[in-house]
């Protein structure tokens, strides 16, 4: 009997809580909906900003009882088109919520971590999207649920549900769905998301009537991030999809495998730092494998404060011009008064006093036969005066600079390769027989252009700058005759190479016009050149 009453109390305590929760969240939830649409209003605009699209989250009804609220949503979106106006589209959603502490649905999981609310929210049908439900058979094609805390964190899910459907006549979409799970903290300070799809294939028809299809396999993408100091999110990112293929008409197909890009950023002591990457395991035509390709950015010691700064710049006067110009608008002009100008100095001079490093560590090409890589490292300097000359201001600007290039001869043929076939050509014996011809050719031309050394069977150049001195290829040198050679050897390409000069030339100490004809030229030419 003691137990059976205890256990009645509780019941009766958690009803009274929870009706109590509910009351008082009914009463706050108008205020917190409208502060969300606002923030959530802000990030899209920050998001969108040059983009020449633009978006607004409006709440155009709410009906609240004392455990449930009803809410209706539209979502408009204009962006820019070919013909120069923009398109306007319009995209409505109903929001089922749950009144706290304890919603119905999170006692039915078992879940009595309390919360303020829970929202179930649905997309309704329009125009624009009536097809998407027509495909789902009458149900909702985006749906998704939102706790909110009391500490104004959320958690959630958003779903697309599998469809299959044609949106116009010779065009058909198959799409196996998508899950996504959303973690974020008060004012989406930190943010966690991962899920992903199994497949979506589109099939249609491209301008001149062929027949076109892309299928894309296994999505996956994952994040967590939290804001540093300014306005820039921090921390972990990657996003994976095993293939993509491209199909059009009886041509054969283009197959892209593993397509990845992942980063990470952090900020310490002020400094911001990290790298990114982007790969692809293999791009494949008719069956045949041609490349994979990696690149891998780095940067480092970048002042967190100064490239807010930076951030703002570009918000407030680059983004509105990018704007315009999207829109088919008059650019705005970039005006900067003076303290604006004199901010900007000081913004860019505290970047670069912490000396900044920037670099494409590595950029990968890697064919059957062999691979290309080439890397570039700069490390900048505040210069002692931005009015300095630019040959002198570029001196002072650059710390160090690193460069390296190295080609396996075989790339050049396996280029021929490829070209082989997307030519058609199936005489494997005729192919490599060019290949090999084009490889010494190729190879050849390069080396006697003095630029590239050969290292076994790789063409290899590499450059090094610092304290306005240069290692080119072993070489030590000044700038000045760094210049003067890559001059002449372009020159040498371009034809204009020798020593030879036309009648007349005169040298540049000897007229204010270098390379100037000289007008005392005799006027009569020679009827016959003298033979060599």
């Amino acid at each position: 009997m003691k137990k059976a009453a205890l256990a009645v109390g509780v019941v009766v305590a958690i009803g009274v809580i929870s009706a109590a929760g509910a009351w008082y969240t009914g009463t706050q939830l108008p205020g917190v909906l409208n502060n969300a649409i606002v923030e959530a209003n802000q990030k899209s605009t920050d998001a969108l900003l040059g983009t020449g699209i633009t978006s607004k989250l409006e709440l155009l009804s709410l009906d609240s009882h004392l455990f449930t609220s009803t809410a209706h949503y539209r979502l408009t979106l204009d962006m820019p088109s070919s013909e120069g106006e923009a398109r306007h589209l319009e995209v409505l959603l109903v929001d089922n919520i749950q009144h706290g502490p304890l919603p119905a649905s999170r006692l039915a999981k078992l879940n009595l971590w309390p919360v303020l609310a829970t929202s179930n929210y649905a997309l309704e049908p329009n125009e624009l999207t009536q097809k998407w439900f027509d495909a789902a058979k009458g149900q909702s094609p985006l749906f998704g649920q939102v706790s909110l805390g009391y500490d104004n964190s959320t958690t959630g899910t958003v779903e697309l549900l599998p469809l299959d459907f044609a949106p116009a006549e010779g065009q058909n979409v198959k799409f196996s769905g998508l899950k996504l799970n959303v973690k974020a903290s008060a004012h989406a300070e930190k943010v966690a998301i991962d899920g992903g799809m199994d497949s979506l294939v589109l099939n249609g028809t491209d301008d001149n009537g062929q027949a076109v299809k892309f299928e894309f396999k296994d999505l996956s993408l994952e994040s967590d991030q939290k804001l540093g100091s300014g306005q820039f999110y921090l921390g972990d990112s990657s996003v994976k999809l095993a293939s993509a293929e491209f199909k059009i008409a009886d041509k054969p197909p283009v197959l892209i495998k593993n397509i990845a890009q992942s980063g990470t950023f952090e900020e310490a002591a002020g400094k911001l730092g990290g790298h990114i990457s982007y790969d692809i395991g293999q791009v494949s035509f008719a069956g045949k494998d041609i490349a994979g390709m990696q690149m891998l950015w780095r940067i480092k010691d970048f002042d967190a404060a100064a490239t807010q700064a930076l951030v703002d710049v570009y918000k407030n006067k680059l983004a509105p011009a990018q704007q315009a110009q999207a829109l088919g608008q008059d650019m705005p002009k970039l005006d900067f008064s003076p303290a604006e100008e004199e901010k900007l100095k000081a913004d860019i001079g505290q970047l670069l006093a912490g000396k900044p490093h920037v670099a494409l560590e590595k950029f990968s090409v890697k064919t059957a036969h062999g691979e290309a890589l080439f890397s570039l490292a700069l490390d900048f300097n505040k210069p002692e005066n931005f009015e300095l000359p630019p040959p002198e201001l570029a001196q002072q600007l650059i710390g160090q600079l690193d460069a390296k290039l190295s080609v396996d001869k075989a790339v050049i043929g396996d280029g021929v390769r490829v070209q082989a076939a997307i030519a058609g050509e199936t005489d494997q014996k005729a192919i490599d027989d060019q290949a090999a011809m084009f490889t010494e050719m190729g190879s050849g031309m390069a080396l006697a252009t003095e630029m590239v050394a050969l290292k076994g069977d790789k063409l290899e150049s590499s450059l090094h700058y610092a304290n306005n001195e240069v290692t080119f290829n072993d070489q030590k040198m000044s700038v000045e005759e760094f210049v003067m050679l890559v001059m002449s050897k372009a020159g040498g390409l371009g034809g204009a190479g020798g020593d030879e000069q036309p009648e007349g030339y005169v040298p540049d100490e000897e007229a204010p016009d270098a390379g100037a004809l000289d007008e005392e030229a005799p006027e009569e030419m020679p009827e016959e050149a003298p033979e060599e």
